[in-house]
C-alpha cells in the first residue's frame, strides 16, 4: 500500500491517527482503567442488586467483546478463503 493512499478506518490502530509510532498510537492503561471504572459506576448507580449489576456488566461486555473480535478478524484477514477456478 502506498503512503499517500487513504487508510480504511478498520485498518487503523484503535488509538492512532495518521502514521505515528506504536507507542503514540496505543491506548494507555490509565485511560482504559478510567473508562472501565466509569462503566462500572454507571451501571452501579442504576441497579438495586448485585445480580442485576453482574447481568448488566456482562451484557455490555459481550457487545464490546464482539465488536473487538470482529475488528481483529477483519484486520488479520486470515479467514479469506482461497478461490481457484476449475
Amino acid at each position: 500500500m502506498s503512503r499517500n493512499a487513504p487508510v480504511n478506518i478498520l485498518d487503523r490502530n484503535l488509538g492512532g491517527r495518521g502514521s505515528r509510532s506504536n507507542a503514540d498510537s496505543s491506548v494507555s492503561l490509565s485511560a482504559f482503567a478510567y473508562i472501565y471504572s466509569e462503566l462500572v459506576q454507571y451501571h452501579q448507580n442504576r441497579v438495586d442488586s448485585i445480580s442485576e449489576l453482574e447481568r448488566r456488566l456482562e451484557s455490555s461486555g459481550y457487545g464490546i467483546g464482539l465488536k473487538m473480535l470482529e475488528l481483529q478478524a477483519y484486520r488479520s484477514r486470515e479467514y479469506k478463503r482461497e478461490t481457484r477456478l476449475m
